[in-house]
């Protein structure tokens, strides 16, 4: 065997390797897992990844804005979950690992999302949003958006702001 041989099939296991690694992570652990007690299609690890991403994105203020948790906008995302199609929750849901498991590769800390501090989550979210691949920009601005939709529909969150809602709706 001569050395370009060597390099290509080197290159060609390697890649092959990480493939299955990549497909064995997704299929045993990510995809379509069993939903915790608490949830209707999250599970519990998926859970706190939702209420880590949450608590980045609306951290609550001084000002009397609360935080995301504590108005229920995982409980809303896990709702949101259970009326779509089933793949497309799941690819929902694989999203939610993704972030958890690419942020191992974020710094030096070898820490998955949600167990890093908000700063560091913080700028983890940003890597997302300003990426240079559209597909992962795209994919993480319609998960904001739902997580989006979930907090700014809140009562407490509307009454916080400040806004007078009373057509029809709450008292």
């Amino acid at each position: 065997m001569n050395r370009r041989n060597f390099l290509i099939l080197s290159g060609l296991s390697t890649t092959g390797v990480l493939a299955g690694s990549a497909a064995f992570r997704v299929g045993r652990f990510w995809w379509d897992q069993e939903p915790a007690k608490a949830y209707q299609v999250l599970s519990r690890h998926e859970g706190l990844v939702a209420e880590a991403v949450v608590d980045t994105l609306f951290p609550g203020d001084h000002l009397g804005m609360p935080n995301g948790n504590e108005v229920g906008v995982v409980e809303v995302f896990d709702d949101y979950l259970g009326a779509l199609d089933p793949h497309m929750a799941n690819l929902l849901r694989l999203l939610l690992h993704a972030i958890d498991d690419l942020a191992i590769t974020s710094g030096l800390a070898m820490t998955r999302f949600h167990l890093r501090p908000r700063q560091e989550r913080i700028e983890i979210l940003n890597g997302w949003d300003t990426s240079r691949l559209k597909a992962r920009r795209e994919v993480f601005k319609g998960l904001k958006m739902i997580f989006s939709m979930g907090y700014c529909e809140s009562p407490r969150v509307i009454r916080a702001a400040g806004i007078d809602y009373e057509c029809g709706g709450w008292q």
